[in-house]
């Protein structure tokens, strides 16, 4: 029993003074009184909360403020004296704008001063009540005649074989009459499906459903796209609507221990400066499985047209193997010469933890 009580009593002593070195064993002569301040609760509605951390120079010299930065440009910071005395006080205001961050919150302040190589790390948390949105924050996209959505682009991930994925975009008709809603799929990829109400009475809202199937009799494996033309009594929306998704294996009977593992050499290719319109410029890249079971490269697509990838698609790869893959520009298909050329190369696989991987792909086109 007496090693119980000696072990309660060393621990308590341990966690005392863990307690105290956050205030008394900074690495500078300015002490704090306190390293975190907590606003409890606020609401969003009343706008910026500010609150203030005071320390004293504890040195026999004087101490300067060489810099405060924050960890997000929702918190500022405010002093009036950069260079404090021995004994002498200092006082920094904190204020914290609330505007969209509804719910829990955490944020740092670094304190740099003259008398020391480490920052003074002090926290701000708490919890912001959301206020209540406006029509025009829960439906930003003023589509025109009165219709508004709450988005005009959704991502649905991953769209296993055999399954299907539905999401929704919501809208509103605003107007007092009600309206005529029509929908056109102008770039189709034949695995989206759109349903909606066809009139939309005043002030009432609704959901345009969204869904995309991956049928087993003939799947699809890699990105499906898919943009959309809306029009209200027959004119045409200010916004188009797009979808994508990205087509793979199914993986409910993968075994974790005999997957296959995509392992790609380089995620970044850089093929530098792009001197002319008609040059072509090489890069490869090694894919290797790591797994335990044959890895197979069912897709690899760029977004830019000025890329284009040899070899790597559509084939196995034994367990240990690797293959590689040619990515080639053609600076003849670059769209934009006036900005860096920035871009992505996804490989589509059948490895269950990661079944797309991104390899980044950049270029400086130079005039010729």
């Amino acid at each position: 029993m007496k090693y119980l009580y000696r072990y309660i009593a060393i621990t308590i002593l341990s966690t005392v003074a863990t307690l105290s070195y956050a205030v008394a064993d900074e690495p500078t002569g300015l002490r704090f009184s306190t390293l975190c301040h907590d606003y409890g609760h606020i609401l969003e509605a009343e706008g910026t909360a500010t609150c203030s951390f005071t320390a004293v120079n504890c040195s026999d010299t004087n101490i300067t403020i060489n810099d405060i930065i924050a960890t997000c440009g929702c918190t500022r910071a405010s002093y009036k004296h950069s260079s404090i005395a021995p004994d002498g006080e200092f006082c920094l205001s904190i204020n914290f704008d609330p505007t969209n961050r509804p719910g829990r919150f955490e944020r740092e302040i670094y304190v740099y001063v003259s008398d020391s190589t480490e920052p003074i790390v002090l926290r701000v948390k708490g919890h912001v009540q959301p206020r209540e949105r406006t029509v025009e924050e829960l439906y930003p996209f003023d589509m025109g005649g009165g219709l508004r959505l709450d988005a005009n682009f959704h991502a649905f991930g991953y769209v296993e074989e055999g399954k299907s994925v539905e999401h929704s975009v919501g809208y509103i008709n605003t107007s007092d009459s009600e309206v005529r809603l029509s929908i056109e799929i102008i770039t189709p990829s034949g695995y989206l499906d759109v349903a909606r109400e066809s009139v939309v009475a005043p002030h009432a809202t609704g959901d345009i459903v969204l869904r995309y199937s991956n049928h087993s009799e003939q799947p699809y494996y890699g990105i499906a796209e898919d943009r959309m033309r809306l029009y209200v009594d027959g004119e045409v929306c200010s916004y188009d609507l797009s979808t994508h998704a990205i087509m793979v294996d199914n993986f409910d009977m993968s075994d974790d221990i005999s997957a296959p593992r995509l392992a790609i050499s380089k995620n970044i290719i850089k093929f530098g400066e792009v001197n002319g319109r008609n040059v072509v410029l090489e890069q490869s890249v090694t894919l290797k499985n790591e797994g335990a079971s044959p890895l197979l490269i069912r897709a690899i697509e760029c977004t830019t047209p000025a890329v284009e990838v040899k070899g790597g698609t559509a084939m196995s790869i034994a367990p240990g193997e690797e293959t590689t893959v040619t990515l080639i520009l053609r600076s003849a298909h670059i769209e934009d010469w006036d900005n860096p050329l920035v871009g992505r190369a996804m490989v589509i696989c059948n490895d269950p933890l990661r079944p797309m991987q991104t390899i980044r792909l950049t270029a400086l086109p130079l005039w010729a």
